[in-house]
């Protein structure tokens, strides 16, 4: 779901993931999806990077 002013620059954006464990450790795996409202628009690369710190800072939370 979005809202506000990231509506005036992309149609939706999704952020999926998938979690595989492998000899007793986890990988994730996201994917973010999303179509500009108009091919002038920035890609979503702030985006991306918010959430690869915010994973950072959770994972700091548990683990720290």
């Amino acid at each position: 779901m979005i809202q506000g002013d990231l509506l005036e620059l992309y149609r939706n954006i999704l952020f999926t993931f998938h979690v595989e464990t492998k000899g007793g450790v986890d990988y994730i795996t996201w994917t973010m999806e999303y179509q500009l409202l108009n091919a002038d628009n920035p890609h979503p690369i702030y985006l991306l990077k918010f959430v690869i710190e915010s994973i950072k800072d959770f994972e700091a939370h548990i683990y720290g």
